[in-house]
């Protein structure tokens, strides 16, 4: 593929997913050897000490992002640049509203359905 054409829609999504899936394995594989190693020299993971897990989160959230939406991380950020102050602020807010909600009724749903067993 030449660099001067844009890329496609499918392409964007592919890299989207790799990256989603890189950042998962390496969150993945960063926290469980905290979490199976340090108690053998008895110590424990810190708040402190997951600060470097956040950045395979992020690159996962970005590819996330890219998968879902089709349109480079890049691109994205340029348009969400070029709003207005007032429609980032809307716009920000519904995206965060949104989040919570989700996760409030993931975190709900997990608490009904253990709460069953």
């Amino acid at each position: 593929m030449n660099t001067s054409e844009p890329a496609t829609q499918a392409s964007v999504r592919r890299k989207g997913l790799l990256r989603f899936i890189t950042g998962l394995v390496v969150f993945a594989i960063g926290l469980t050897i905290p979490m199976f190693v340090l108690p053998y020299f008895e110590h424990q993971l810190t708040p402190h000490g997951m600060i470097p897990l956040a950045l395979p989160g992020a690159y996962a959230i970005a590819g996330l992002i890219e998968f879902v939406t089709g349109v480079s991380f890049y691109e994205l950020a340029r348009r969400w640049d070029d709003l207005k102050g007032w429609q980032r602020g809307i716009f920000g807010t519904f995206i965060v509203l949104i989040g919570g909600a989700l996760v409030i009724g993931i975190i709900g749903s997990i608490g009904y359905w253990a709460s069953r067993q």
